[in-house]
This record gives structure tokens, C-alpha cells and sequence, in this order.
């Protein structure tokens, strides 16, 4: 199954050992998601890596071997690859921060791997949290 992944899931990956992280860490001996991202995310991790540094219970060297787990376990797909849904995403996309994700959703027809509740709200149909993603590696309906 494919699966956008957003930023929300990988800061909190990130910041706590928890449902994120083992999202990542399941699939990646059960390989039952294909996950897939924007460049944007990147950058988002890249503005965000202090604040990360300052929450995150882990050391520099464990946040760094995360990161490029996660970088190992994600597909960069490029903006020329679901630019044509932009205009689309802004349209339901719940904030500006949401275009990109929302818009390769789209694209590629498939959900959006987030935490973030505003995202979930707004896009229920379309967000799966890392509760309902463990279920389905470990599989539980949900």
C-alpha cells in the first residue's frame, strides 16, 4: 500500500520513541507500506532539526541514524511529479504547510501517513494516523 508520508509523522519519529517511529520500524521488516514524500518534507526537517534536538529524549547520533533510516525508508518524489494537483490540494488542503502532501496524494490516489489532527479532521477520508497504521501492519481492521 502506498503511503505519503508528512512531516508531522517524521518530527515526532523523531522527538519520542513511540507509535511513529515503530510505524517505520515495523514496516520496514514487514514491508506492507511503500512510503513516499516531497522534497518539502526534507526541508521541513532540515528548519525544524534544532527544535528537534531541544525536545527529542534521543541523542544527536541516535536523531541522525533516524533520519536516515527514514531517508532510506521514503521515496522523494518530485514536484513535477504531482504539480498538476497543486491548485487542486489548495483547495482542501486544511493549511498551506498540507499543499504538497495533499497534492501528491492526490496524484497517486493514496492516503497521507500524519498525526496531525487538523490534517486528519479535515481529510478523513484521505489521513491514516500511526494507530490505524500499525493495525493494518500488524492486521487489525480498522
Amino acid at each position: 500500500m502506498l503511503l505519503v508520508v508528512d512531516f508531522n509523522i517524521v518530527f515526532s519519529a523523531l522527538v519520542a520513541r513511540g507509535k511513529p517511529r515503530f510505524v517505520f520500524e515495523l514496516n520496514d521488516i514487514l514491508s506492507k507500506f511503500e512510503f513516499i514524500s516531497t522534497q518539502y518534507m526534507y526541508s521541513e526537517l532540515s528548519n525544524n532539526l534544532d527544535k528537534i534536538m531541544s525536545l527529542s529524549k534521543l541523542s544527536k547520533g541516535e536523531i541522525l541514524e533516524i533520519i536516515s533510516f527514514i531517508k532510506r525508508s521514503v521515496e522523494i518524489m518530485p514536484f513535477k511529479a504531482f504539480e498538476d494537483k497543486a491548485k487542486e490540494a489548495v483547495s482542501i488542503a486544511p493549511h498551506l504547510k498540507d499543499v504538497p502532501y495533499v497534492a501528491l496524494s492526490l496524484k497517486f490516489d493514496c492516503k497521507i501517513l500524519s498525526g496531525d489532527k487538523g490534517l486528519k479532521e479535515s481529510l478523513p477520508d484521505r489521513v491514516i494516523t500511526p494507530s490505524e497504521a500499525l493495525d493494518m501492519l500488524l492486521g487489525k481492521a480498522i
